[in-house]
């Protein structure tokens, strides 16, 4: 089965081609301006420049944001220790520039049954982008710090039906939390959100996908997606040339409350992750569920759970038959007031693949919770309002050795301090 690869060249030269036809007929189409960002600076020092204009009537938006953060591991505090099983922010004792992300978005509204084009283009730079990369886009790259096109991607409204078709890469739809600094993850909202991931986002998710979806709205309860696309983490370069079947079940049945199914099924091998990966396994397929819940219980409380399961029938080099691994995690955010916010969390995570999924020595049962403060120090002012500061402590430990030195226990003092613009 041929793949379809549509390349980040393609939305960049599409991008180009529909900004100059957004122009000339935006008196014709209808803008939705996405709920995720509010209008930034940067689209305010557009304006003063006299472009902002030109953008807003094509319905165009430029925003973006840099985070910077540093981790401390009370357990092995010297920088180059063994494996500490964070993911992104994983070095000790350095200050990171963890991604400054810069969009260009034209977002649309399949609810309005009428034919229109948008498209959205993200690059990151930074230390995470590293972790990021997918076959075929910025995964030769060395170094610390790294550039990823993260997201390039084109949706078109289909007329008469509140239908729409996207195609290019995009962040991975699963999931509670989100890549784009945790911010926009199933809470939606920066200060309601953790500096570091759980397992269940680092090793039971994919991080990005490329290919073709597409999202039907029957009601205002229920939305379904259905899509084929490259694979986990896979772009320009398919490593076994075969598509995978990507569906997802939106239920909201009240404002407060929302439940999102996702499945993934394809032959994922090799993964980002993980131990020996030689190319080409098309045999046995991978089945990943991935289950949110939230629930908004007052104004200030906000309560949420993430359920992720894959399961491999086979992985070439280990042995003692199919190979499974997943978690739970739930959350708790409470804001106090407009400068501080509570969050927190608290997970299990079993991998059950001999240590496949972690990258680790042996499989194991990992346990951590995470308590952190979001705190906005100046939540009136226009500019120093979009600041924000996420320290936080977190604990793990697990029923095997698996940390640094052998340890089974892992103490950790992080924080972020994220500025959108």
């Amino acid at each position: 089965m041929k793949s379809i690869k549509p390349g980040v060249s393609m939305a960049v030269m599409m991008f180009l081609i529909y900004s100059q036809a957004a122009c000339l007929y935006a008196d014709e189409i209808t803008i939705e301006q996405p709920a995720s960002v509010s209008q930034g600076l940067l689209m305010s020092a557009l304006e003063k420049a006299g472009i902002a204009k030109i953008l807003d009537k094509a319905g165009i938006r430029i925003y973006g944001y840099a985070e910077g953060g540093y981790m401390y591991d009370t357990t092995a505090p010297q920088p180059y220790a063994g494996p500490t099983f964070l993911g992104f922010n994983n070095l000790r004792n350095t200050p990171l520039i963890d991604k400054i992300s810069l969009n260009a978005e034209r977002t649309v509204d399949p609810a309005k049954k009428q034919f229109d084009l948008g498209f959205r283009l993200e690059g990151i730079w930074g230390y995470d982008a590293r972790f990021i990369h997918s076959t075929g886009l910025g995964d030769t790259q060395t170094g610390r710090y790294q550039l990823d096109p993260l997201q390039a991607y084109i949706d078109v409204a289909i007329p008469y039906l509140p239908a729409r078709i996207r195609a290019g890469k995009w962040i991975e739809l699963a999931g509670f939390e989100h890549f784009s600094a945790n911010i926009y993850g199933a809470f939606g909202d920066p200060s309601k959100a953790l500096y570091s991931y759980s397992y269940q986002f680092l090793y039971a998710e994919p991080g990005t996908q490329t290919g073709v979806l597409a999202t039907y709205i029957l009601n205002q309860q229920w939305t379904f997606d259905l899509g084929f696309t490259e694979g986990w983490n896979q772009s320009t370069r398919n490593t076994n040339g075969y598509l995978d079947l990507l569906g997802r079940v939106t239920y909201t049945p009240s404002d407060k409350t929302s439940i999102i199914f996702v499945m993934t099924e394809g032959p994922e091998y090799p993964t980002a992750v993980g131990r020996g990966l030689p190319d080409g396994d098309n045999k046995n397929w991978w089945t990943a569920i991935d289950l949110v819940i939230t629930h908004k219980a007052t104004d200030k409380l906000s309560l949420g759970a993430g359920l992720d399961f894959v399961n491999a029938p086979q992985i070439p080099g280990l042995e003692r038959g199919s190979k499974q691994w997943g978690g739970v995690a739930g959350y708790a955010s409470y804001a106090f007031n407009p400068h501080a916010t509570l969050n927190s969390r608290l997970e299990w995570y079993n991998d059950s693949s001999d240590g496949f999924s972690t990258g680790a020595a042996r499989g194991a049962n990992y346990y951590e919770t995470t308590l952190g403060v979001a705190i906005k120090p100046f939540p009136k002012d226009r500019i120093l309002s979009q600041i924000l500061f996420r320290p936080e402590v977190r604990i793990d430990w697990s029923d095997r050795p698996v940390f640094d030195s052998g340890d089974r226990f892992q103490a950790v003092l992080s924080g972020d301090c994220l500025f959108t613009f």
